[in-house]
Formats: C-alpha cells, structure tokens, sequence
C-alpha cells in the first residue's frame, strides 16, 4: 500500500475551538506506528494550508468563516488530486466536515464518475439558505452536488462534483428540513438507524458497495466521528444519540477495505478539547489500523 497521509487542522467550518487539534491528538495517539506497522513509513504526504484567526472574517451569519474554509478546501483538492495522481490511496485526518469540500474536489479531478459512503450521524446538505447555524461543516455535500455559494462549489472547478446516486449514507440520523427536502428530491440513498438495526451492517454494506461499484469508477469513505454512538466518543462536536456501535463501525471499514475501488479515506470532527484525556482520538486511531490491517490482509489474499 503506498499511503499518503495528509492532515488537515482546522476548525473554520463550525464554531467551537478544538477540532483544528485533531490531527495533532490523533498523531499523539499513535498514528505514525499505526502507520509504520503496517507497512508505510511513518511521514506526512501534506498538510492543508490554514489562514491565521485573524485572517478569518465572519462577515455573514449564513456563511461563517468562509474566507478560511474556502482557504484550506482549495489547498486540500491539489493535495489530494496529487497523491490520486501518484497513484497513492489519500488518509486525511481532520479537522471539521467541512474540509471534504477540498476531498471531493481533488477526488473528481482525477476520477470522473466518483463514489462516496457518507458515515455520518448527519446529512451535510445545507445551504446557506437552509442551514440554521450557517456552519459550513454542515454543507460539504450540497457543495459537492452543486448546492451553495459559488465561492464553494467553483473548488476545483466549475460544475457539481458528484451526482446523487453516486452517494450513500451510513449512519443518518439527525436531518434538517432543508436537506431531508434534497435526499427526497434528488433520489439519495440513506441507510440509517433503523435500516441497521433491521437488516444488519455487513448486509447494508454488501449492497451499498455493490451499489456504487455498479455506477462509479471508484468510491472513499468519509468517515465523521459523530457518526459512532454518544458512549465511545466524547471528543467530537456534534453528538448524536443511538449511533452506530464499534463492531458495525468496524464492519464498515471492512467492507471498503476489500474493494479494489476503494480509494480514499478521511476521518474528521476529532476534537480534544471537549474531553478528558484522548479517548476520541485514540478510537481515531485504532479505525484507521483496523482500515490499514483490513486493506493490507486483501491485498495479500489477492
């Protein structure tokens, strides 16, 4: 495997201190071993460029720090768009939603008809026009299908990123009525809690996977921290109640990490300052050795 961790510290697209560290907790938590054991040495591909807070203006309440979000989503795309050039499987630590802007745009340069699972307790399809908190985390999706400020969606260039049935979600649960609006509108697929619950992870995974390898070139994960159940994550902003538990957590990884076309991960809302100790991002961790273990034991069998 040739990795290209890249970290992305910064907190511009929500409003509470903290998640600009999550890389930094997670590297304190030991991802460099994790990456060293298994197999890639233990260095930085790159890390996003981030305006300064006095450098971040907050001029409109509908769209909060855009000046910085914008900032570090356009250095994040030529990151990843370079490491998918390098033929390189991009592992970004976050750092808030909002940075898949950047993700999904670098992605899109390189793959034409790109596929995302959404692990999330949240669906990130606000606008500005319907977001009630004007935090941008809260709007990667709708930038990446289009919707939004054209400060956003012009991120790697001109025109929608990703088509709608190109997206799947995992894990939804906490819906604004602006965006439950869109998943209707547009045809989204959403496994959510219930669905989970009914049918089991690893069944929900094999058809989400055999869903977007039937329509995409490639797919990645976004994976949000807010996505697990309250009780194993105390360190991320915007917790949900009856999240997804380890084990189904754990299911999901596996299941992409078989797929020859899976080829990008990102793990985001990592933020140390809303607890004690380091439990967040030391869970952090232990999902991307478990994602690292997963794709090196496919490769081999293969």
């Amino acid at each position: 495997m040739n990795i290209a961790y890249i970290s992305v510290p910064y907190r511009y697209g929500q409003g509470k201190p903290g998640t600009e560290q999550g890389p930094a907790a997670v590297e304190q938590a030991g991802l460099l071993e994790t990456l060293a054991a298994n197999g890639q040495e233990a260095v930085r591909y790159g890390e996003a460029a981030v305006l300064s807070e006095d450098a971040v203006r907050e001029e409109d309440p509908q769209l909060k720090r855009l000046e910085g979000v914008v900032h570090t989503t356009n250095d994040l795309h030529l990151l990843v768009r370079e490491a998918l050039t390098e033929q390189r499987f991009p592992l970004l630590v976050g750092g808030d939603h909002s940075m898949a802007i950047g993700t999904i745009a670098g992605m899109r340069q390189v793959v034409p008809r790109l596929g995302v699972i959404w692990f999330d307790a949240h669906g990130d399809l606000n606008t500005p026009e319907t977001s009630p908190s004007g935090n941008i985390h809260g709007m990667p999706l709708a930038v990446a299908l289009g919707e939004g400020h054209q400060r956003l969606t012009e991120i790697g260039g001109d025109g929608v990123k990703l088509q709608p049935e190109h997206l799947v979600f995992i894990g939804l649960r906490d819906v604004d009525a602006g965006e439950q609006e869109l998943i209707d509108r547009l045809g989204i697929r959403v496994y959510d809690m219930e669905a989970i619950r009914t049918r089991g992870m690893d069944a929900i995974m094999k058809e989400a996977v055999a869903y977007l390898k039937e329509t995409t070139d490639a797919f990645y994960l976004s994976f949000d921290m807010d996505g697990l159940d309250p009780s194993l994550v105390e360190g991320t902003g915007t917790r949900v109640a009856d999240g997804i538990m380890l084990d189904d957590a754990k299911t999901v990884l596996r299941h992409c990490a078989e797929q020859d076309e899976f080829i990008a991960a990102e793990f985001v809302e990592v933020n140390p300052l809303l607890e004690e100790g380091n439990g967040t991002a030391i869970l952090a961790n232990d999902l991307i050795g478990n994602l690292l273990q997963y794709m090196r034991t496919h490769r081999l069998v293969k």
